[in-house]
């Protein structure tokens, strides 16, 4: 099962940036800072975001961000090896909602996806939409995320549905006085518990430390590390992740070059 909604494209904004502590008490206000960032997916970069160069082993894929006259992003394109493989278009339907309309290279639309975020630009719900085989007349809800947000603005509880027989499940998230946060996952039909992570964070909000059991299954747990380096916007830039067998394809090196409107 797949975690992770990515909604694929960056979004210059205007944003409220959290801050947390490992010695931060659950109870009180996160922190908050006004900064200009790019929304690259469901995250926020720092700073206004002109390209993005990824480098792992299976080469190099970029991303180009376009902004009109007033330097408001209406584009993104694609490339893998230099070579352009698709874009995606934006439009904005009020403050609180974009959406996203991706083509490949022979211009043609493939999918779409609606993002809707609160005023503190968190991400409260995400749909994708796409063909189904071998319907190509008609795109289908493929995917969709909903999120609530606690008074502290953290992630609260969480809806996911899968279009393909996965089946839907229910999240809830608790955070403890040292700032652990422990993902209950739920099968939204039985109520069951399919899967329990816990995640420490650094003061980026970047997951260091992953621990996941399945008590459906043996209940063992399975843990991660994950070590960054930062640009000077906070921003990371290499990333390694570690787990305990030397061998699983988890154990990578991924690297970005992040560059800006401003250099």
């Amino acid at each position: 099962m797949n975690k992770t909604f990515i909604a694929s494209t960056p979004l210059y904004i205007f944003v409220l940036i959290l801050f947390s502590c490992s010695d931060k008490k659950i109870d009180e206000p996160i922190m908050r800072s006004s900064e200009i960032v790019t929304l690259h997916g469901t995250s926020f970069l720092k700073g206004k975001v002109s390209s993005i160069v990824y480098d792992d082993e299976q080469g190099y894929d970029s991303t180009l961000f376009v902004y009109n006259n007033k330097q408001h992003l209406v584009k993104t394109i694609y490339y893998t090896n230099e070579e352009e493989n698709g874009y995606c278009k934006y439009d904005y339907n009020g403050s609180n909602r974009i959406d996203l309309h991706y083509y490949d290279s022979n211009q043609k639309e493939t999918s779409y996806s609606i993002v809707e975020f609160d005023d503190n630009k968190n991400v409260t719900l995400y749909r994708d939409y796409g063909y189904i085989y071998p319907d190509t007349t008609k795109m289908f809800l493929l995917y969709m995320m909903q999120n609530s947000y606690n008074e502290n603005n953290r992630l609260d509880n969480s809806f996911e549905y899968h279009c393909d027989g996965i089946p839907p499940y229910k999240y809830h998230y608790n955070y403890n006085d040292d700032g652990t946060e422990t993902e209950e996952c739920h099968l939204a039909v039985t109520g069951e518990i399919y899967s329990i992570t816990k995640r420490e964070r650094d003061k980026n909000g970047n997951v260091i430390e992953e621990s996941e059991n399945f008590p459906w299954d043996s209940g063992d747990w399975t843990n991660i590390k994950i070590r960054y380096k930062y640009d000077n916007q906070g921003n990371w830039i290499e990333r390694w992740i570690m787990d305990e067998d030397p061998e699983n394809y988890r154990n990578k090196h991924s690297k970005r070059r992040i560059h800006y409107l401003s250099e």
